[in-house]
């Protein structure tokens, strides 16, 4: 049930006796897009037998046209008894960095540590927390029938969060496996709600299992809101691994283009814009009005069931006001894992950016200047620290606002990301909002808006923010994870725009 992200596997595995290993092909609409493989492999630790599971999952989609690799690879070590020793997690981001976490259960502590950078610290733990070897032989041995109803703890990696997991055990039904029909028996997992950075509570993706007269899962459904139903076939290593037809995957589902929301009307010079208003639909949501942000720039206001509106007002330069004085937490000028202020590459491009400048929204806007004028656009540029892409000087916006982000701190101006919607215009859906991602930066107490991607020195009312981070401490992907709870559920209408004069 991990994500949707951006990781690949990096380092191999401890050698060990392979005690067993599974192949799932991955299909979306129809088509191929990459397999999910599980190995558990008998190990020596501290004079102990460890199983220890990895998952690997390797998909391939498109994204605005590009195509996209999303890997990953995590698991967890545990007793033959059941008791989690150990977890652990690579993301390869690039071709010449990975972040390696692994954790060391100690009594009740989980000890994560990072290489590089060097990050060792101690995070809540539950022993009753079930690895993924007892996982994948849960329903077995439960013996599980219909009408069963139970809940576990799992470890999400991706969030390095335990989670509560509940399962519902239905009816056999028929169902289409690999080109025939067999009767399985039902299975409804479902993780309860997470919170994220804001103390939000998140849905995360369940997940539908099919399992054969031994109780093994052997077909699956996960569904993404950014891309649908991903169905995993318990298969061979021959069939996971044959070549994917990248013809075909021009035909699927575009996790870019695809998750556009249209709008009502077209919005004429919208990053010109003073201010706006929208009204929102979210469905499916209980708390709507807290799943966007509320701040100097941006209100919820007239809430009523599943639809509010958000009024928001351009703020293009610092003015005089009583939040001049005060302090903002240091967590936004910290150099951290994926916004490392302090890498000499960031330093070495914020003082060619910002030359002998002294004002520090002079400063921010030369940076984002820069930014823009040097990234070359590429949407298949995984999720990475700004340091790489200060290097590579490649990507989306995602890779802009890290960028400039991490350039600002190095120029000694707080900073944070911020994820939330854009005004597009798109040739086949018309006036639209896409999710994107932007920098903000405190002045003189202030928190105002730039965005590397458009390079305007500002940002007018077609910006609509969903949330921000520092991303001090963070080595996961929990700043993003309330675009999760709004995408695929939203529609849009425009109320009112007014331009700047």
């Amino acid at each position: 049930m991990a994500l949707l992200l951006i990781f690949r596997p990096s380092v191999a595995e401890p050698l060990g006796r392979l005690v067993q290993e599974s192949w799932d092909a991955a299909q979306l609409e129809g088509n191929r897009i990459g397999f999910f493989h599980t190995t558990v492999r008998e190990i020596q630790r501290d004079g102990r037998k460890i199983l220890r599971t990895s998952l690997e999952m390797n998909l391939t989609i498109k994204r605005f046209r590009d195509i996209l690799k999303i890997r990953m690879i995590s698991g967890t070590e545990e007793t033959s008894e059941g008791v989690v020793t150990a977890v652990f997690m690579t993301q390869f981001q690039g071709d010449e960095r990975s972040l390696v976490v692994k954790g060391t259960v100690e009594d009740d502590k989980l000890h994560v540590k990072v290489d590089t950078p060097p990050i060792d610290r101690l995070d809540p733990w539950n022993k009753k927390v079930i690895g993924l070897y007892q996982q994948d032989r849960l329903f077995q041995a439960r013996k599980v029938k219909a009408g069963d109803r139970f809940s576990f703890l799992s470890f999400e990696p991706t969030l390095n969060s335990i989670v509560t997991v509940r399962v519902a055990v239905k009816k056999e039904e028929e169902v289409e496996m690999m080109g025939a029909r067999k009767q399985l028996l039902r299975v409804e997992v479902q993780p309860d709600k997470v919170e994220d950075e804001k103390g939000q509570a998140i849905q995360l993706p369940g997940m539908v299992s099919w399992l054969n007269k031994d109780l093994l899962a052997v077909r699956s459904q996960l569904e993404l809101p950014s891309l649908g139903k991903i169905i995993l076939y318990r298969t061979t290593k021959a069939v996971a691994l044959a070549p994917i037809n990248m013809n075909a995957l021009a035909s699927i589902k575009d996790l870019g283009l695809d998750t556009l929301i249209p709008l009502s009307r077209e919005i004429h010079n919208p990053h010109n814009t003073a201010s706006a208003v929208y009204r929102v639909t979210l469905k499916q949501d209980n708390d709507v009005g807290t799943a966007f942000a509320s701040d100097d720039r941006q209100k919820i206001k007239n809430v009523s069931g599943d639809t509010f509106e958000i009024h928001i007002k351009a703020l293009r330069h610092p003015v005089m006001t009583s939040k001049a004085s005060l302090a903002v937490d240091d967590g936004y000028g910290r150099s951290c894992y994926f916004l490392d202020s302090d890498d000499p590459k960031i330093h070495e491009l914020a003082g060619k950016a910002i030359g002998d400048l002294k004002d520090a929204w002079k400063k921010a806007q030369a940076i984002e200047h820069w930014v823009h004028n040097h990234m070359h656009s590429n949407n298949s540029v995984p999720f990475c620290p700004a340091s790489q892409v200060a290097r590579n000087l490649k990507g989306d916006c995602r890779q802009h606002a890290m960028l400039t982000a991490a350039m600002c701190r190095a120029a000694d101006i707080p900073s944070r990301t911020a994820v939330g919607l854009v005004y597009v215009y798109d040739g086949k859906k018309g006036p639209a909002m896409g999710f994107h991602m932007w920098t903000e930066v405190c002045i003189k107490g202030q928190w105002l808006a730039i965005d590397a991607t458009l390079g305007q020195g500002s940002i007018g009312a077609a910006h609509i923010k969903i949330t921000d981070s520092s991303w001090y401490n963070v080595q996961s992907m929990k700043p993003l994870l309330p675009v999760t709870r709004v995408m695929g559920k939203l529609s849009i209408e425009v109320l009112k725009v007014e331009d700047r004069q």
